[in-house]
């Protein structure tokens, strides 16, 4: 059985276990022939950077120069080693599990992992310092003065090798800074604060030529940026096409994977469709030809699909979600959650957006709407789409992150609810229509949303568009179906589709076509409900529904009220 690595992130352990590793060495190739030799790679959480950090680590550190063979041997890179191979001290930081509730404890937490990572490069280099350089090394108090202290005794000593500095997670403390305190981020950030005097170091450190190469990863560039002259060296490669697949994975690479894990020849198109729905679609840069598949989501599938021949029970990896989930903090950013909210529901109603991707941060400045949506953008919230007339197009990447969405679409339509603290009745009224083929009281709740959340001005603007986003929003958290919207059948788009996952306890898919007529054109009510009939007969007479096990139902919706509905096959 194919060892599926999910949760590694320890290059050597995984090669040596004979865990699947997908070879990105040519990439540190590519890497090591760059223009510059500061870049900066971001990519959301769970995208593989931690790996391919310990990746380089294992490639350029000098002490592990006597398990090249036996670590590189069967990779691009061991078969075309390049002339830095193992030439390195490699001081390492990463900058995750920072307790950012107070100044302080961000503080003795960023404190905490320099300190981590120069106790560590001391241990692999201990015979180039003395024992007292150690010593005086490991008794800083400030950030700055352990990485000022490395960089001294490494001058003083001539040691004869320089520093290729990896930062992993550089940002991981400060995005959450920034999420619930704009001011603090700030103060430690910008101007005078801790972190700035950090990098103000590492920068003074290459100009020394102490530090020869630096690979810095993270989320996004608000923090890099806000660093501005303090560090001014760094070269952000997150958007060229260059490098568009150092981390994720391509589609053949899937299917290849999906072959070594056994799965039949009959079996491995449609999974593979279901795979690209669930955990596709991330384009970070505008070229790029094809999308990568998120490598966290892909082996959380793998994994279970491995050991059980099945989907999981959960499609969606909790560590993914409780990452992802986060949502609605970079909705507050900057205290602008309601105005941001109309941006929301038109991602969640057309599935995109426009507007041009902020490659600079000036947070001393207003933050734009620009600011907000590319943050989504870098946090693996949105991915590029197509050129529009005057610039880019966004779009939701997957059913993952739509999910995700949705989730905190539905919770902000629910709060001046009766629902708002409960979901039972939702959950019992999805139930009641899928397994005993009864939409009613399903139907209702939407009535009670649509009657106890809307005013008087939303039942004017509203229409069968926000009628399907509020649905697909209450049948989002469940995980046995398959929520498509516009599915096509016959060249027409039903407007909701519920198909069954693999491993449903469900008898049947469900077709759902809406018709909202607000109370003001009563009249068409006749016309409405025919078409309403005819457009429901196309979709289940369709090669794609007409099956035992697909329930079609239409309704009709008078203002915010449930005024006809009926399933198909029972009308006349």
């Amino acid at each position: 059985m194919l060892k599926i690595p999910y949760g590694e992130s320890d290059f050597r352990g995984m090669i040596e276990r004979d865990y699947f590793y997908q070879d990105r060495t040519h990439y540190i190739e590519h890497l090591e022939n760059w223009y510059s030799k500061f870049p900066v790679f971001l990519r959301p959480r769970r995208f593989g950077k931690s790996l391919f950090i310990s990746t380089l680590h294992h490639y350029y550190g000098l002490e592990h120069k006597d398990n090249f063979q036996n670590i590189f041997a069967k990779l691009y890179i061991g078969q075309h080693p390049t002339p830095l191979a193992n030439s390195y001290m490699v001081l390492s930081f990463e900058f995750s599990r920072i307790d950012t509730a107070t100044h302080e404890s961000t503080y003795r937490g960023f404190l905490h992992n320099v300190r981590e990572g120069a106790h560590l490069f001391l241990g692999a280099y201990r015979h180039l310092f003395t024992p007292e350089q150690h010593t005086e090394i490991l008794s800083n108090t400030t950030p700055e003065g352990y990485i000022k202290d490395i960089f001294g005794f490494t001058k003083k000593n001539e040691i004869p090798y320089k520093i290729y500095l990896l930062i992993d997670e550089y940002d991981h403390f400060a995005n959450e800074l920034l999420a619930f305190d704009m001011e603090r981020f700030k103060k430690e950030v910008n101007r005078n604060g801790f972190v700035r005097k950090f990098y103000e170091t590492l920068k003074k450190a290459t100009s020394a030529s102490v530090i020869d190469r630096m690979f810095i990863t993270g989320v996004s560039p608000v923090t890099l940026d806000s660093l501005t002259s303090g560090f001014n060296i760094s070269n952000n490669i997150t958007t060229l096409i260059q490098f568009h697949d150092m981390m994720g994975f391509t589609h053949d690479e899937v299917k290849a994977l999906l072959v070594k894990s056994g799965v039949e020849a009959d079996k491995l198109l449609p999974i593979f469709a279901d795979l690209v729905d669930w955990y596709d679609g991330y384009k970070f840069a505008s070229l790029a030809k094809q999308p990568l598949f998120n490598p966290d989501m892909l082996l959380y599938f793998l994994m279970y699909y491995n050991s059980s021949g099945d989907y999981p029970e959960v499609m969606l990896d909790t560590n993914v979600v409780s990452d992802y989930r986060k949502i609605k903090n970079i909705f507050k950013i900057g205290d602008e959650e309601a105005a941001r909210y109309e941006m929301l529901e038109q991602l969640v109603k057309v599935g995109h957006i426009d507007f041009t991707l902020t490659q600079l941060y000036n947070l001393e400045g207003v933050f734009k709407d620009e600011d907000f949506l590319s943050l989504l953008f870098y946090m693996g919230m949105l991915s590029f789409k197509e050129r529009t007339m005057i610039g880019w197009r966004f779009e939701i990447p997957n059913y993952v992150i739509k999910k995700l969405y949705f989730e905190y679409f539905i919770t902000v339509q629910l709060e001046k609810t009766r629902f708002a603290k409960s979901s039972r009745p939702i959950r019992g009224a999805i139930e009641v229509m899928m397994a005993e083929n009864n939409p009613e009281p399903f139907f209702k709740i939407v009535e009670t949303v649509l009657t106890e959340h809307h005013s008087n001005r939303d039942e004017m603007v509203y229409g069968e568009k926000h009628l399907q986003t509020l649905m697909i929003g209450l049948l989002c958290p469940y995980e046995s179906y398959f929520i498509h919207s516009e599915f096509e059948a016959k060249r027409t788009y039903p407007d909701i589709f519920l198909e069954k996952m693999p491993n449903s306890l469900l008898p049947n898919d469900v077709v759902l076509e809406l018709k909202y007529v607000k109370k003001s054109n009563e009249k068409s009510l006749p016309t409405v409900i025919k078409e309403a009939q005819t457009q429901l007969d196309g979709y289940m007479t369709s090669a794609r529904f007409a099956r035992p096990d697909v329930c079609g139902y239409y309704v009709v919706y008078l203002g915010g009220e449930v005024y006809k509905w009926e399933q198909w096959g029972t009308y006349v």
